[in-house]
């Protein structure tokens, strides 16, 4: 049933081969609709797709450079910045040190109300010192 029929072997067959001939080939034809129907609808669905990701690609590609600039002015404020902080730092350490030698020269001389209180002012200075150190390398870090 599968070979090409003409008109001549259409008078051959009887009413029930001439139907059954007849609903085979639409059944053919309804699969290969099917057929297109489900390849219609994936290409449909794969366009789909391939759009939202060129879509996603765009977007990734704009946050990227929005991120190229940011870092880049990070980096210039970085460069500014970061010798001014160093030297800052420097002094800072400086200080520090200072004040903790005469803390400690200061230690053996005489535990009398005077030099406890001279003590006293000089760690509140270190630890106002120190608090400013920190500040300093917080500044820096967070350029």
């Amino acid at each position: 049933m599968n070979e090409i029929l003409n008109y001549d072997d259409y008078e051959e067959l009887d009413d029930s081969q001439f139907s059954q001939m007849v609903n085979s080939s639409l059944d053919r034809v309804d699969s290969v609709c099917t057929l297109v129907s489900n390849v219609s609808c994936s290409l449909a669905d794969t366009t789909k797709a391939i759009t939202n990701v060129r879509l996603e690609i765009a977007k990734l590609d704009a946050q990227l450079d929005t991120f190229i600039v940011e870092t880049q002015s990070r980096i210039e404020k970085f460069k500014v910045a970061a010798p001014i902080l160093e030297k800052q730092l420097e002094k800072a350490s400086e200080r520090i040190d200072r004040i903790t030698d005469t803390i400690l020269s200061q230690s053996s001389n005489s535990l009398s109300g005077e030099s406890l209180e001279k003590q006293r002012m000089l760690i509140d200075l270190l630890g106002q010192t120190n608090d400013t150190f920190n500040n300093l390398l917080v500044k820096l870090i967070t350029i």
